[in-house]
């Protein structure tokens, strides 16, 4: 199942995959009448004020790749979940639990964005990536411009586990941990699109 969140809502695509889209390729245009019809939709779901959720069924991946790539410019993101005995390693963002994330630059594998956007984020350095976790995605908007976020998740561990600071110029003004007794509390108050995808994995992690 294929989850795009906006907000409070999300457009579900339940036969398709993350992993069967496919972008960047020349060939990859609105053509046939199913990627210009979600298209269309997509330019209504858009404007919608209601925060409700939207199935789409009966669609080709390829179809889907299409039109996400013509209605919005893709802004790759990346982002981990440091672990340290049972606990995970959160942020509070304007007043909201948030896991450490932010964009890819130019050049970077996710990955590597993953490593340094926690590093940067929560002050903690000596990172190793131990998982990859499901990706999220999210579309919002920017300077007028529609983008579909998709952030790549990894599981990590440091060897610096004592040295947070928060980054206050990013709106950063906490950094702290989940663990057992407190995760459905962090679940219940940070973006559906990580209670959902990642909620799971959470859980596991902190009962290690």
């Amino acid at each position: 199942m294929y989850k795009i969140f906006q907000e409070n809502r999300a457009l579900i695509f339940p036969n398709i995959e993350a992993e069967q889209l496919k972008f960047g390729s020349n060939s990859n245009k609105c053509e046939s009448y199913d990627a210009q019809l979600l298209c269309d939709f997509l330019s209504e779901w858009l404007c919608d004020t209601e925060q409700t959720d939207t199935i789409i069924q009966d669609i080709a991946p390829e179809d889907v790749s299409a039109a996400l790539q013509q209605m919005f410019k893709m802004a790759p993101a990346a982002g981990g979940i440091v672990t340290d005995d049972g606990r995970c390693l959160m942020i509070e963002r304007k007043g909201i639990p948030d896991l450490p994330k932010g964009h890819i630059e130019a050049g970077e594998s996710p990955e590597t964005a993953a490593m340094r956007e926690v590093e940067e984020e929560t002050g903690i350095g000596g990172l190793e990536i131990t998982n990859p976790l499901p990706s999220t995605w999210h579309v919002y908007l920017r300077d007028e411009v529609w983008e579909l976020k998709q952030t790549y998740w990894y599981e990590m561990k440091s060897s610096c586990i004592n040295n947070s600071k928060p980054q206050t110029e990013e709106g950063i003004t906490a950094v702290n941990w989940i663990d057992k007794s407190n995760i459905n509390d962090f679940l219940s108050k940070t973006f559906r699109s990580i209670s959902e995808i990642l909620g799971k994995e959470l859980c596991h992690l902190v009962t290690k």
